[in-house]
């Protein structure tokens, strides 16, 4: 009987552990779909009637830069909002790094909606999303989307920005 109970529980943590890499894996083919529609797209704006985005690099140390896009100030309800950038056209299949992303590894939903703000249900003023690159210049891609407030109609849209740091010489 022992022996029985010990199986069914070895059975279960295994089932587990497999739902999980499963889940992941479907997070990570999403990851991929949204990357690779990045690459595909021709028409990128540089600034929404929906919402705020900016982008920026600043320099930390030499050698080393630090890019943040903030989307922000949202003007309609937006439900499930998913965000993804990426630096430089990096191809994904040699690309060993993770691009920042919101809403596409967590669990939770997030929203953007005017003047609420409550992080604990979902709420939230903005997203920054960050990375350090070793140039400095460079190309974000970004891609957003979200739903409608019934949930029903998903938006798009893509974003580019070429940020450089211009060097000043002391003469």
């Amino acid at each position: 009987m022992r022996k029985i109970i010990v199986g069914l529980m070895i059975t279960l943590l295994l089932s587990a552990c497999q739902n999980e890499a499963q889940i992941l894996q479907e997070k990570y083919e999403r990851y991929k779909l949204h990357y690779q529609s990045i690459l595909n797209t021709t028409q990128f704006k540089t600034s929404s009637e929906h919402f705020s985005i900016e982008a920026s690099l600043v320099k930390i140390t030499d050698g080393q830069y630090r890019y943040d896009v903030f989307v922000d100030e949202p003007k309609i309800a937006m439900h499930d909002v998913e965000i993804l950038v990426i630096v430089d056209n990096g191809l994904l299949l040699v690309s060993d790094k993770m691009m920042p992303s919101v809403g596409l590894f967590e669990d939770e939903s997030y929203r953007l909606i005017p003047y609420q703000v409550d992080v604990e249900l979902g709420y939230h003023k903005g997203f920054n999303l960050n990375g350090i690159v070793e140039s400095d210049k460079i190309n974000l891609k970004v891609v957003v989307m979200w739903k409608d407030y019934f949930e029903i109609k998903a938006e798009r849209e893509y974003f580019s920005f070429d940020l450089s740091i211009e060097e000043t010489v002391d003469e």
